[in-house]
Parts: structure tokens; C-alpha cells; sequence
């Protein structure tokens, strides 16, 4: 972006609070913000809204500038937040048309020469490729092409690393050319539709003078170039040898391991169809994002060879908004309900795992344990890659980056343009959360409640998790994000815990893993041993987990990704009595907002400071009415 010293004279004089020299500055940006964000958004009327927003916020906060020679960079990432506010989810998607833009394309204003070669057809055609653009990549042409920035400033103003901006700038560009060999321009035609935007966008005759879009603008470098188009093993080494990961080790198993299942020796096993299910025989890649750190929230990501064993393809992606499994025989993405599983129903490992959990499940399931572990990492932003190599080891990456991971495009869908999309979602899936229904009896007490489940990142924040479940009239517990309690039968606080203490045993599908993973998981964190078994018939998998005096038996739909029933016995080699069960029902249609056992999330009383509580334990004191205890 160029500055020019009278600009930043007039910055300065500002800043020591001239008011004239404020309101020339003011006018100044309005007219060279307008070009700007008309660039993004296509949309005049759009832009005035933007440009007048981005104007009240530059005097509001103009005494926080600190350097007079930033002030356009710090004035166009203001304008930029803003348009990417605006997009919100369709930000990296494509928006509208050319025809519902409200922007006429007109005359270049100047600039004879253009206008012998670019005609009123090939203008249309170049806004109307521009358009369909998603505004991410818009965005990065613009600041690139017209604002001359460098990609590390572009880094800077969209959140990711420089080989991310880099990499953005190059499928953009790609985007851009496939649109217009789509509209019937040659090839090579890129870099005169870039100019001829540029030229059509500027607000001046002297500022489209300006414009000029060389070949040296558009190269992004080759190791971008590989990691823009191959997102496998190749492109990782490349970002290893640009300092972006640093080296550390674990390994992805591949191969399939029997689990014990409580059926009649002679009965076949069929198990549920999974996408892991594919050749151990090709490369493998697994990318594992905690957005806040290990122990919370989890993406996936992963990737194997084609049947040459060059070209990576993602068979599965789970990012915040969907779950997504590629089907390769029908060459569709089916976006569904469940997140991934094991394809021989082994539990869910991770490379954040500590290594007294990973013993255990190893020595519970009877396998050795099949992830190296990176170690203790409590940072946010975490990105783990572990790739298996057949060839005699394994090389893994370790990432441990700050950058936020979801504005750069690995977690976003990166399959062709044109490949199908099924969305096999049912409503409350699509809808992103639902509310619960619990209900049941345990011993002499009948059991109720209701509760929010959130079933992606996305949506945890603003559709935050909740419980409210009473037992009889002897307790009510409670569970929030910002806390837990549990209430006596006079409605006095009997204990107080940290948030998310009961949903531990529940269903929590905003973890990012299967719910029969994070049952299973959490009875490791307990050292509590379990069994997994699938019943062909039902359809339904079935988790056992022996607490020493309570056994609780699961019944999950592995499609839907929840808990039906858990039931609870004594925990007793013969002849175990049954204690009572609890029902879970999810709401696919929202109730009535004025429904009170729902308008209202419950809230925690304000009082001494929570302990931990003790994992799904709980559950069995639930069972045996010792839950104060």
C-alpha cells in the first residue's frame, strides 16, 4: 500500500488534534475506503453502509493510532472486519450473481487503450466472474492486486499465516480463471480481467490510471503453489522447510484390530460402515485442530493417497459446522449426522492424549497403544498432523502454531467445485443444536429433565450446553458452561462443581469425536474398565463400564451420534440386579419459545468457588442415591 508524505503530515496533524486536518483526513478515506470495500463487496449500497460504519469507528478509536505511517493499513483492516462481519458464514463461500449485486459495471474511466480491447461483453463477464467469487477471495485479490500489499500484511489483516495468505492468493486467482473460461475467455485472459476490475472499480479517472496488475503481483512462489493444490504429505514437508511446523512425532494406525463382542461364537459380525474404512495400504494423513487448546473442542481432517498412491484425497472433515465424509464409489461428499469412528469400533485416539490414559485404553481394549503423543501442550490454536508411513516407520509432523487454523482453509471444504454434495443431515442436525428430553426412574425415584445440545463448534457459543434433571424430590442437579450444582430436596445448595461435571457420561458431540468415543473416554479418565459391543439387528452399539458397585450399560445409535438409554445394574459377576434406567429424546422440531422448560436456560447460584468433579462417577452415585456425597 503506498503512503505519500503528505498524507501522513496530514495523519500527524490530526493526531495532535487539529480538527480541520481530522475532517480532511476523514474525507480522504471516505473516498479512497469507497474503491476499497466496493472492490469486496460488489454492492454500492452495501459499501456506503460499510465505508460510513468504518468512518464513525476511525474517530471513535483515531486516539489509539499509534504510528501516522500505519494509518491506511490500520484504516482498511477496520473496513475489512467489517465486510467480513457482514459475510459472516459466507465468507468463504459463494454469495450472489452478478445480477443481484446492484453494481453496473459502465465505462473504465480512462484509460483509452483498455477500452479498444475490453468490451461492454467482456466487462459483464469479468464482473460477473468477479461476483461469484467467495468474498474471502475477493478480499485477497483486492489487497493483493489494488492495495499492493505484501502477503505477510495480508496474513496480518485476514488471521493466517504468510504461506496461508500466499496459498488463499493462489486458489483465488485459480477461482477467478476458471470462472472466466467458464464465461468463454481464453486461459490467459486472467490478468487483463484483473486490471480491466480494477479499472471498472476505481472512483477517479486518476485512480484508475493507477491500476496496474503485473505478472510479478500474481506469483505466490512454488512452495505455495504445492500447498495449494496438494494439501498431502508433499505439502507438508514444504511448510516444514518454511518454519511453519515444527518436528515432533506420532503415528495414525491403520489397521484393524478385533474388539470382543458378547455374541454367540457361530453369529457374523457385520459393523457399522465408517469412512476410515479404506486401503491400509496407501499414505495417510490424520490433522487434528484444537481451536482452545487440548481437552476441549476437536476438528479432524483426514487424507489418503489415490489408488496411484500420489494424489491425497480427504475422505473426512469435520470442521465447526458439519461432519463431512466423502464417498468414493458414488464421487458424492455426504454431509451426516455422526462424526467418524473406528472401523473396527477401537477407541478414539488422540496425540494430546496423557500417557497413563492412553495405558489404559491399550491395556482395557488389548492392543498396544497405536499414537506417539506429543507431550503437554495447554496452548490454544494447536494443530497436530501425524502421517503413518508403510515404509519401514513413521514420519510425523507436530504443529504448534498461533494462528487461527479455521481462518485459513484447512478445515474448510476442500473438495472440487463441482463434486455432489448429499446433505443426509436430519432437521436438528442441520439446525446445528437441539434440546432434550430425560426421563426414567432409578430405584424408588422417578428422574427428569430437559437440556440443550449443541452438535457443532459453531453453534456451542450461542447454543450453549445445559441440563436441568431432578430426581423425585430428593435432589435437582444442575450443569452450564459457567457451572455446575446440585440441590437438596428444600432446593439448598448441596455442592457445587465445575462446569460440564454432568454431562461427563453424556453425549457431547461438540467435542469432535463420536459419542461412543467420548463415553469410552471418559471411563479412561476414571480408569474404570469397559466392554464394546454392536448388535446387528438393532443397529446399535452397546458400551458396558464397571464402576466396582454400579455397572452402566449404554445403548447408542451410531448414525444419529447419541445416547438412547443407559442403564444402570450392580456391578456383580452373577446374576446383577437392575438399579433403573434413564431415556434420552432429542428434539428434531424447536418447541414453543414460551415453553418454560426450555425458554429459559437454568442458571448458577453465585457462591464459593467449584471443585472438580469426579468424571462419570457421578452416574454411579446417581444410581445409588449417594449423589451429595
Amino acid at each position: 500500500m503506498s503512503y505519500r508524505t503528505d498524507d501522513i503530515e496530514l495523519v500527524k496533524r490530526a493526531q495532535l488534534g487539529e480538527k480541520d486536518s481530522l475532517d480532511r483526513l476523514a474525507e480522504a478515506a471516505r473516498v479512497r475506503l469507497h474503491e476499497y470495500v466496493l472492490r469486496l463487496t460488489l454492492s454500492e449500497d452495501l459499501t456506503q453502509d460499510i465505508v460510513q460504519e468504518t468512518i464513525l469507528e476511525m474517530l471513535r478509536i483515531f486516539s489509539k493510532l499509534k504510528r501516522a505511517e500505519s494509518f491506511w493499513g490500520w484504516l482498511h483492516g477496520i473496513a475489512f472486519n467489517k465486510v467480513r462481519g457482514h459475510y459472516g458464514k459466507r465468507w468463504r463461500r459463494k454469495t450472489r450473481s452478478f445480477s443481484e449485486t446492484g453494481y453496473e459495471p459502465g465505462a473504465a474511466p480512462g484509460d483509452g487503450t483498455l477500452a479498444e480491447v475490453v468490451t461492454e461483453e467482456i466487462k459483464e463477464i469479468v464482473m460477473q466472474s468477479v461476483s461469484q467469487l467467495a468474498p474471502r477471495h475477493r478480499a485477497v485479490l483486492t489487497m493483493r492486486c489494488y492495495d499492493h500489499l505484501s502477503y505477510r500484511q495480508i496474513a496480518n489483516l485476514i488471521g493466517c499465516s504468510e504461506m496461508g495468505a500466499r496459498a488463499t492468493f493462489y486458489r483465488a486467482k485459480k477461482s477467478l480463471a476458471r470462472r472466466l473460461s467458464d464465461h468463454g475467455l481464453e486461459k490467459g485472459s486472467l490478468l487483463l480481467a484483473l486490471i480491466a476490475f480494477g479499472k471498472m472499480t476505481a472512483t477517479s479517472k486518476a485512480s484508475a490510471a493507477q491500476v496496474a496488475v503485473t505478472g510479478a503481483t500474481l506469483e505466490v512462489g512454488s512452495l505455495a503453489t504445492l500447498l495449494a493444490t496438494a494439501t498431502g504429505r508433499a505439502g507438508l514437508i514444504v511448510m516444514a522447510a518454511t518454519g511453519a511446523l515444527a518436528v515432533g512425532s506420532t503415528a495414525l494406525d491403520s489397521q484393524s484390530v478385533p474388539i470382543a463382542f458378547a455374541t454367540r461364537p457361530d453369529a457374523t459380525i457385520t459393523l457399522p460402515a465408517t469412512p476410515w474404512r479404506i486401503s491400509p495400504q496407501r499414505q495417510q494423513e490424520c490433522w487434528y485442530y484444537f481451536p482452545d487448546g487440548p481437552g476441549r473442542p476437536l476438528m479432524l481432517r483426514f487424507l489418503q493417497t489415490d489408488a496411484a498412491g500420489t494424489n491425497p484425497v480427504c475422505h473426512i472433515l469435520q470442521n465447526q459446522y458439519a461432519n463431512y465424509h466423502f464417498d468414493r464409489r458414488a464421487d458424492t461428499v455426504r454431509i451426516k449426522n455422526h462424526r467418524a469412528w473406528k472401523p473396527d469400533l477401537a477407541v478414539a485416539r488422540l496425540p494430546t492424549d496423557d500417557a497413563e490414559l492412553s495405558d489404559f485404553i491399550a491395556q482395557t481394549e488389548g492392543r498396544a497403544t497405536d499414537m506417539e503423543l506429543t507431550g503437554r501442550h495447554r496452548r490454544s490454536d494447536l494443530l497436530v498432523i501425524c502421517t503413518s508411513d508403510r515404509e519401514g516407520g513413521s514420519k510425523i509432523w507436530r504443529i504448534d502454531r498461533h494462528v487461527n487454523v479455521l481462518e485459513e482453509e484447512y478445515f474448510q471444504v476442500s473438495w472440487p467445485e463441482r463434486t455432489p454434495v448429499a446433505d443426509d443431515r436430519d432437521t436438528m442436525h442441520k439446525r446445528g443444536w437441539t434440546y432434550f428430553r430425560v426421563s426414567g426412574r432409578i430405584g424408588d425415584h422417578s428422574v427428569s429433565g430437559t437440556g440443550r445440545l449443541p452438535f457443532v463448534y459453531a453453534a456451542a457459543r450461542e447454543h450453549g450446553a445445559w441440563i436441568k434433571m431432578r430426581l423425585g424430590r430428593e435432589a435437582t442437579l444442575v450443569d452450564t458452561p459457567t457451572g455446575a450444582c446440585t440441590y437438596d430436596d428444600r432446593g439448598y445448595v448441596a455442592a457445587r462443581l465445575a462446569g460440564g461435571s454432568f454431562f461427563k457420561g453424556l453425549a457431547r458431540p461438540w467435542v469432535g469425536l463420536h459419542c461412543i468415543d467420548t463415553i469410552r473416554r471418559d471411563a479412561a479418565e476414571q480408569r474404570l474398565p469397559f466392554e464394546t459391543e454392536y448388535d446387528n439387528e438393532a443397529a446399535r452399539a452397546r458400551v458396558t463400564v464397571h464402576t466396582g458397585e454400579v455397572r452402566l450399560v449404554y445403548r447408542i445409535d451410531m448414525e444419529n451420534d447419541l445416547i438412547e438409554t443407559i442403564t444402570f445394574f450392580t456391578d456383580t459377576a452373577v446374576e446383577p440386579t437392575r438399579l433403573g434406567e434413564l431415556r434420552l429424546a432429542y428434539l428434531q422440531d424447536l418447541p414453543e419459545v414460551t415453553d418454560p422448560l426450555y425458554a429459559t436456560p437454568p442458571e448458577i447460584r453465585s457462591g464459593s468457588a467449584p471443585r472438580q468433579g469426579g468424571g462419570m462417577l457421578w452416574l454411579a452415585r446417581l444410581a445409588t442415591g449417594q449423589l451429595h456425597d
